[in-house]
């Protein structure tokens, strides 16, 4: 793996003190981090010489890993416990998680895989060099 995730990291960003959940953190980077590496272009990827670009697509990996561990732990018992009154409501904010993992794909969306042409659109339709293109009106292109 080119990008380097550790727990320390996770429990940086996720504002965790405690080392309870290392093992969990560490499970899910394992989980998580090859699948989103592969999603992202090879190009990008192995490009080392570009540090900004290396620390982009580390932070964005960082924020949705992170993102999805704050969603595991907002569906642990007693997690999303709250109290209303009068329409106003205490508790922990139960969007954290997802706000960070939209955050992380935004910011790896443009070094994507699936932003690179598809075959069909980066091809021509004829492959004679000298002759000119016409199709008639009955004929299909694709």
């Amino acid at each position: 793996m080119a990008i380097t995730i550790t727990a320390a990291d996770v429990k940086r960003k996720a504002m965790i003190t405690s080392s309870e959940y290392d093992s969990a953190i560490s499970a899910l980077i394992a989980e998580m981090q090859p699948a989103l590496e592969y999603s992202i272009a090879p190009e990008h990827l192995s490009n080392t010489a570009d540090a900004n670009l290396q620390a982009v697509l580390k932070l964005g990996v960082l924020e949705i890993i992170t993102g999805e561990f704050l969603e595991q732990l907002a569906r642990e018992a007693g997690a999303a416990e709250e109290f209303s009154v009068a329409g106003l409501s205490i508790g922990e904010s139960t969007r954290q998680g997802a706000d960070l993992i939209q955050q992380g794909a935004s910011r790896l969306a443009p070094f994507l895989r699936s932003v690179l042409p598809m075959m069909s659109e980066s091809t021509t339709a004829s492959n004679t060099a000298d002759a000119e293109t016409v199709f008639s009106i009955d004929q299909e292109v694709w």
